[in-house]
């Protein structure tokens, strides 16, 4: 089985995510998957400085001249030069991943932003190939959001792969057809279980843009409402996240909220960083408007890490029924859901004790790898009537 993903190449969330599905791809075919990365243009730090997750060599990697969201730009001929510029430029970068993809069987494009976002992927889904094609759908942007119609594209894909029901649920009323779209979880290498330890603190992540859709302001009068029953016994917030240099309009919240004494900035962590910090915390706290948090929830549920969250951004279906939900924007039954859970050890740990076995059954790298693979043999049969396997002992047999 020939597999090519199309993926970010850098120390980023998405990074870590091609990595991992791509470690486990090969453990259970036996064989390499192509690796197939370019520079974007997010602007993320690992990004900017070419923090490859994995040696240079074992990545078929190019760099092209990217520009950057156009709606930036102040001037209006700035704006409309931009906007030019990428549609010539995208379109470009698309059919070279997919010149260097012509001999897989198999070809999975990871959609996030820019050079990897809806304009990349709707121009390489447009040309026939002998390959069946796989986008999973991390995050949505302006272009296509801007544009509904353009969506309709995703339909001349072999499959869709999404993350949680929500996300499903928007691309239908898009216009993406429902039987293409599969729901596959944020999977998660489980960490050895830790010995017996105090855990300190409270944990939020805040992904690649902290001030939109995390609910952060809400988490900030939250911990305001805390201090004023707990005094010096509040606990200490830690952030982190991968965007980038800390916004200033992110510090200032905290200082107007009289608790910049007790937030810890820590940007962006590795992954083993991420473990340690979340084994040794009391809760992870997300109370999410939007955006997807299903990378935290399945951390957190590895770790034996209770949850105080919204209903949205994939954490129910990462959560199942363990989540300790609050509303979203309810500062007061926040507050209220943090101070009753520090207060009751027991609690934490029977609810962490269900999140591990969670995790066990559910989001393990290996659960969610095997399920991707049965996702390629589908597309593929239905594509051309014959199996994967079949096509290897025909090739077996023609050798």
């Amino acid at each position: 089985m020939r597999i090519s993903l199309i993926c970010c190449p850098f120390k980023t969330s998405f990074g870590s995510y091609a990595r991992a599905l791509k470690t486990e791809l090969e453990k259970k075919t036996g064989e390499t998957v192509q690796w197939i990365g370019s520079n974007c243009g997010c602007g993320d730090p690992a990004e900017v400085g070419r923090q490859f997750l994995l040696p240079k060599n074992q990545c078929d990697y190019f760099e092209m001249p990217i520009v950057g969201d156009f709606r930036t730009a102040k001037h209006p001929w700035k704006r409309h030069l931009k906007s030019v510029a990428r549609d010539v430029l995208i379109p470009l970068k698309a059919k070279r991943y997919a010149n260097m993809a012509k001999n897989a069987e198999i070809v999975h494009f990871q959609q996030i932003l820019d050079a990897y976002g809806s304009k990349a992927v709707f121009a390489w889904l447009q040309p026939p190939s002998k390959a069946s094609k796989i986008v999973t759908v991390h995050e949505l942007d302006h272009d296509q959001l801007e544009n509904p119609e353009s969506n309709k594209t995703y339909n001349l894909a072999n499959a869709i792969i999404v993350h949680c029901q929500e996300m499903r649920e928007h691309l239908i009323n898009l216009g993406v057809q429902p039987e293409k779209i599969h729901v596959l979880l944020w999977g998660i290498d489980l960490p050895l279980p830790e010995q017996e330890h105090v855990r300190k603190g409270i944990v939020f992540y805040g992904g690649h843009k902290l001030l939109t859709n995390k609910g952060l302001a809400t988490l900030f009068k939250a911990m305001s409402i805390i201090r004023k029953q707990m005094a010096a016994d509040t606990p200490i917030l830690k952030i982190h996240g991968h965007y980038g240099s800390l916004p200033e309009a992110a510090r200032r919240m905290a200082v107007e909220h009289g608790i910049a004494d007790k937030v810890v900035w820590l940007e962006h962590i590795s992954d083993e960083e991420m473990v340690h910090l979340y084994q040794h915390s009391q809760l992870c706290v997300l109370p999410y408007t939007g955006s997807f948090a299903g990378l935290p929830a399945s951390q957190a549920a590895a770790c034996r890490l209770p949850v105080v969250c919204t209903r949205r951004a994939g954490l129910p279906d990462h959560l199942g029924e363990l989540g300790i939900w609050v509303d979203e924007n309810n500062a007061g039954q926040l507050a209220e859901r943090i101070t009753e859970l520090l207060g009751n050890e027991a609690a934490r740990k029977e609810i962490g004790s269900q999140l591990r076995k969670r995790a066990e059954a559910l989001l393990r790298w290996d659960v969610i790898a095997e399920q991707t693979l049965n996702i390629y043999r589908e597309s593929f049969r239905d594509k051309y009537g014959l199996g994967l396997e079949e096509k290897d002992e025909l090739r077996a047999l023609a050798i």
